[in-house]
C-alpha cells in the first residue's frame, strides 16, 4: 500500500496547532485510515504549542504499536526544535521507574 499524505494546513484550515483536543482528532483520523504509512505534511504551520506535541507524540507511539508509520515532513525550523524536545522528554518520562509506596511505615519522632 502507497503512503497516505495529509496536509496538516488544509485539515484544520489553520496555520496553528495549539490544542491537546486537536491531535486528538488527528489521532482518531489516522487511526481509522486503512494505510499503514501516514505521512504528515506541516507545510503552512506557522506555531504549534508544547501541549499540541506533547499530545501528538503519545498518540504516534500507539500508532507505531499498531502498526502504522507515521512521518512528519515540511516541520519549520521554529517547530522542529520543539517537536524534538518533546520527544526526548517524552523517552525520558517513560524510561522512570515508579515504586508503589502503599505499604511504606512512617516513623514520627
Amino acid at each position: 500500500m502507497s503512503d497516505k499524505i495529509i496536509n496538516i494546513n488544509q485539515l484544520f484550515s489553520s496555520q496553528s496547532l495549539i490544542t491537546r483536543q486537536i491531535a486528538r482528532d488527528l489521532y482518531g483520523l489516522i487511526d481509522q485510515m486503512p494505510e499503514d504509512s501516514i505521512i504528515l505534511d506541516f507545510s503552512g504551520i506557522d506555531f504549534a504549542s508544547r501541549s499540541f506535541f506533547d499530545e501528538f507524540n503519545s498518540y504516534e507511539t500507539q500508532l507505531n504499536l499498531s502498526g502504522k508509520k507515521v512521518r512528519i515532513i515540511n516541520l519549520n525550523d521554529n517547530l522542529a526544535p520543539l517537536y524534538k524536545l518533546v520527544g526526548e522528554n517524552s523517552k525520558k518520562r517513560r524510561s522512570i521507574s515508579y515504586k508503589s509506596v502503599a505499604n511504606a511505615k512512617v516513623i514520627s519522632i
